[in-house]
């Protein structure tokens, strides 16, 4: 379970000072998938940052499992981490390495044995449908594939959170289709919590069980999937109900 308890976060740069979050409360069920939509600026990618101790708050707690976050030893944090896997909007990839290279990453900072590893990345390269490109480069790939690689990376670690920070902006829709398909199957098959920071309604439309709107660092509301889309109370959620609504009605119509 992760729990964000009365959290504020200010940044300080150059005397000025800037307010990413403001007393943001909520609680993401083990096993849930988890949307936090907001514009550009909102605060959605500090607060996905809170969930792995890459930021802390300047109020407030984070807690994992009833582990407060601020608390925890170096070499606590470092284990906690070693649970959460993280997917990019710009794959993060290295481009000298292979595909099976760059899936191996974790595993080799874990010093796992050569066997060992190459077992486990062959099942993940097989479990994202790219057993073939194990020899590739990234410069090889078309942007789903390197996402897919990066996904394959992210669950070496046997993660028990996978945290998605605008994993499909950078994608076409149908191919955003697929990774969102993948996500979903790695939520039901391997009962890992998924945490999605986007601007996307149709994304959180898409996968989403529950989600969180966020404005200004502020919480604007939060619940249901389907009762927030179909009973929007901010002016945010209106928005982006809106939009979604357009974007799906035959031009003749609108």
């Amino acid at each position: 379970m992760i729990q964000f308890k009365d959290v504020s976060k200010t940044f300080k740069s150059k005397g000025v000072t800037t307010q990413a979050l403001q007393h943001v409360s909520l609680t993401i069920e083990d096993g849930d998938m988890f949307g936090v939509i907001g514009f550009s600026g909102a605060g959605k990618s500090t607060l996905l940052r809170m969930v792995n101790g890459l930021e802390m708050p300047t109020e407030g707690h984070v807690e994992i499992n009833g582990q407060d976050l601020s608390k925890v030893s170096h070499n606590e944090m470092r284990k906690l981490r070693k649970s959460i896997g993280m997917v990019f909007q710009q794959f993060n990839l290295l481009d000298s390495r292979t595909v099976f290279d760059n899936v191996a990453i974790p595993l080799r900072l874990n010093k796992v044995d050569k066997d060992t590893m190459h077992k486990k990345v062959m099942e993940l390269l097989e479990y994202v449908n790219l057993a073939d490109k194990a020899d590739a480069y990234p410069g090889q790939l078309s942007g789903g594939q390197k996402q897919r690689v990066g996904i394959a990376r992210a669950l070496a670690s046997d993660p028990k959170i996978l945290l998605c920070d605008e994993a499909t902006s950078a994608l076409d829709p149908q191919t955003t289709k697929s990774i969102l398909e993948l996500l979903q199957d790695i939520n039901k098959r391997l009962g890992i919590t998924i945490v999605v920071i986007t601007h996307e309604m149709a994304v959180v439309k898409e996968i989403c069980h529950r989600v969180a709107v966020i404005e200004s660092g502020v919480i604007k509301e939060m619940g249901r999937v389907v009762d927030i889309f179909t009973n929007p109370q901010s002016q945010t959620m209106k928005d982006f109900v809106t939009s979604i609504i357009n974007m799906e009605l035959p031009a003749g119509i609108k």
